[in-house]
């Protein structure tokens, strides 16, 4: 049987999941901060589990810095700017942490992992998100309002999971808030990836939202058996059309893959290098036709008993319900209108 402590702590924790619950899905935002700072809790208490339970164990509060919360948030926000996710309605007005990382980036694509990111570049990026979200006055909402709990068509200001400490520059969490969120961690994360991506998706709907927030992870090894399928076929860059043999070989998404977020053959050419890294993350408007052409000859030339067929085939299949052309169209519409930029084949070409 329970004893009346574990009753108590019980209710207690309850209560918490009610109110966490209530912040995440009803309480206002007007931009994703507040998912944003609630994941990043729950990544400093899957980072720091063993040393969070042993201040349990001997009742000591646990601290977490400002300076934390802006490495979490720059590397949470810079996983969806990577793919251009908006986080608010008012486009005239984006949050500090994504003007920061649009003005360091400028127009230069950014890197495919955030490890790639130059160590002086994520240290100005997150002075400048120290500065912009968790400074002083109006900009340091976020964690102040966190905790304000929507009751009725009244919201109520609790200090539930931290008290804050501006001055100090952090919150102090107690033993009993750190029991629930370790014990509840996987729960609350799988709830707040929801909710944002529900959110992000009122703002403007984007392919595989929810594989972008959780942890956006492109290995190009992983195009390997693409690389070797294609080989077979096409033996040169298919933009600037130099022989591939004794070069460095890319799998290149036509369009691209922070957007689509998969790897479909009717999207992937080989590339040399040089035009790969030119294109980046853009759309090659100038070859668009040359797609279409390709794609419709390279299944013309498959042999439908060879085991390529199948394989390249499925991925058309999905496109082929009205008209895989149109549909092709539709898609590089879309990712234009989502704010990727077209480049032009000079471009593509230059240095060349």
């Amino acid at each position: 049987m329970y004893s009346s402590n574990e009753e108590r702590k019980d209710e207690k924790f309850r209560n918490m999941l009610s109110d966490f619950r209530a912040i995440i899905r009803r309480g206002k935002k007007s931009n994703t901060y507040k998912f944003v700072l609630a994941r990043s809790i729950l990544e400093f208490v899957k980072n720091n589990e063993s040393e969070i339970k042993k201040n349990i164990d001997n009742n000591r509060v646990t601290i977490i810095n400002y300076s934390t919360f802006a490495d979490y948030f720059l590397k949470f926000y810079w996983r969806q700017q990577k793919s251009k996710i908006p986080q608010n309605h008012n486009t005239d007005s984006i949050p500090s942490a994504v003007k920061t990382l649009k003005e360091l980036f400028g127009s230069h694509p950014q890197p495919e992992k955030f490890d790639m990111v130059s160590e002086e570049l994520k240290i100005h990026a997150r002075k400048k998100i120290l500065q912009g979200v968790f400074g002083t006055g109006s900009k340091s909402q976020v964690i102040p309002k966190f905790q304000t709990i929507p009751v009725g068509k009244k919201s109520i200001k609790k200090e539930n999971f931290y008290k804050n400490e501006p001055d100090n520059k952090q919150i102090i969490i107690n033993p009993d808030s750190m029991q629930f969120f370790i014990h509840y961690r996987d729960l609350l994360d799988s709830f707040v990836i929801l909710e944002l991506a529900k959110f992000l998706d009122k703002i403007k709907p984007s392919p595989g939202i929810v594989s972008k927030i959780e942890e956006p992870d492109f290995d190009r090894t992983t195009l390997k058996t693409h690389e070797r399928l294609l080989n077979k076929y096409f033996k040169n860059c298919f933009y600037c059309n130099e022989n591939l043999d004794g070069l460095i070989i890319h799998v290149d998404h036509f369009i691209p893959f922070s957007y689509i977020f998969e790897n479909k053959y009717w999207n992937l050419v080989l590339s040399c290098s040089k035009c790969n890294l030119n294109k980046s993350d853009s759309l090659a408007k100038d070859f668009k036709m040359e797609l279409i052409d390709r794609n419709n000859q390279f299944r013309h030339d498959l042999d439908r008993q060879n085991k390529d067929f199948k394989t390249v085939d499925k991925d058309f299949k999905k496109l082929d319900e009205g008209n895989w052309e149109t549909e092709f169209e539709r898609i590089y519409r879309n990712c234009q209108e989502y704010g990727f930029s077209e480049i032009k084949k000079s471009e593509i070409l230059k240095r060349k």
